[in-house]
């Protein structure tokens, strides 16, 4: 018996006919969607910074001890 609160209204999903409870588990996958893509969008932006300090570290006149 799952519960769900909508607009502060509790739920028994258990209650749902066919087409509500489609709805809701589209919204689960959505849900579940948009976090897994905020974690990759996280990651590559933690990438992209790491590569630019990369190539401004290579960039980086070498000293004559390199």
């Amino acid at each position: 018996m799952a519960k769900l609160t909508l607009d502060e209204v509790e739920y028994d999903t258990d209650d749902f006919n066919e087409t509500q409870g489609k709805i809701v588990n589209e919204i689960s996958y959505n849900n579940q969607l948009q976090t897994q893509l905020d974690y990759q969008l996280q990651s590559l932006r933690k990438t992209g910074e790491t590569l630019v300090a990369m190539l401004k570290k290579e960039l980086e006149p070498k000293t004559e001890s390199e």
